[in-house]
């Protein structure tokens, strides 16, 4: 499977259960161009019943070669699911990845529905413990079935069959979400959404690398208007 079969596989997988629809962007955005066009690279947004938002995003690099694709799951306000997030790059011989729920909650009926059963289904494989250090800005977000690090290329397929299973579960119990009725509940979940979005606009590194090669406004309007 290549990287555009599996951002395709993501998105199919999320859609059995969620009828999406997809989301104009502004050509400008949803395909930038790259500076001595190095870079080729395309976005969408998705909505749903239960997600604002939808995000994907495929890029290719020519030197060094890099082929990355990147998902976030944005459940609406008034529903208390998870943050669903997988990153993914490749480049020659290694495997940069991320996939994580993350998590406004941390109470242990939260965790054993949300957590829990990612937690199983990631034991199922080698462990995917690296010694990369764990961004500062994202250990709040950490948790017992999160993927993080630098990995063999070999280990693309483990990851990529994570993801999926991640998926499969995280799907199910989407379908089954009702919408929040508690205001106190509601705030909190309102919160931490908006700490999320705050984080992904300003402490992710990746905006920095994108914008040598497509511009700093550019790569900082993708951020605020499509990957947000």
């Amino acid at each position: 499977m290549n990287q555009d079969e599996r951002i395709a596989a993501i998105v199919e997988r999320i859609g059995l259960n969620e009828a999406l629809m997809e989301q104009d962007i502004p050509p400008e955005l949803a395909e930038p161009k790259s500076i001595l066009k190095v870079l080729t690279a395309k976005h969408w947004n998705w909505s749903s019943e239960r997600f604002r938002k939808i995000f994907g995003m495929r890029f290719s690099v020519k030197l060094p070669p890099l082929e990355q694709i990147n998902a976030i799951f944005y459940p609406r306000p008034e529903y208390d699911i998870p943050v669903f997030i997988f990153f993914c790059l490749l480049t020659k011989r290694k495997c940069i990845a991320h996939l994580n729920v993350n998590c406004p909650f941390d109470d242990q009926e939260y965790q054993e529905k949300w957590v829990d059963p990612l937690t199983e289904r990631l034991h199922r494989y080698p462990s995917f413990e690296t010694r990369d250090r764990y961004p500062e800005w994202m250990k709040k977000y950490r948790n017992d079935c999160t993927v993080y690090g630098l990995f063999p290329i070999e280990r693309i397929q483990d990851l990529s069959d994570c993801c999926f299973d991640y998926l499969d579960y995280y799907s199910d119990q989407v379908s089954r979400a009702q919408p929040v009725t508690d205001s106190a509940r509601l705030k909190a979940v309102a919160e931490f959404q908006d700490q999320w979005v705050d984080d992904i606009r300003t402490q992710d590194k990746a905006q920095g690398m994108i914008a040598k090669m497509i511009g700093k406004k550019t790569a900082r309007r993708i951020f605020y208007e499509v990957t947000t």
